[in-house]
């Protein structure tokens, strides 16, 4: 079982990576205009995909991240769905883990 304090330290962490994550997808923001210059057009549509495949990963995290807040406060924080505890060595390294291995 994980100690309080743990816990807490986990929440924070959680806390800080939801704000930064938050911060960069508030930045990542697609080109929608196009001008009449054709290569200038490609490199902004070239940005904006890798911006997109940026904003999924990121958001994929955000996901991961609430669940990750959502179980601390349901007090179920460090176990995965099939009831297994994740150990703190994994939570320290990822806080947002949903697997024990």
């Amino acid at each position: 079982m994980l100690s309080p304090q743990f816990v807490e330290e986990m929440k924070q962490q959680l806390l800080a990576k939801k704000k930064q994550l938050e911060d960069d997808l508030g930045e990542l923001t697609p080109h929608t205009e196009l001008g009449d210059d054709m290569d200038e057009n490609a490199e902004e549509i070239n940005v904006d995909e890798v911006n997109q495949d940026l904003i999924v990963a990121m958001n994929a995290d955000l996901e991961k991240v609430n669940k990750a807040l959502e179980k601390i406060a349901a007090g179920t924080y460090g176990t995965d769905d099939d009831g297994k505890e994740i150990s703190e060595a994994r939570l320290r390294a990822i806080p947002w883990a949903d697997k024990a291995i």
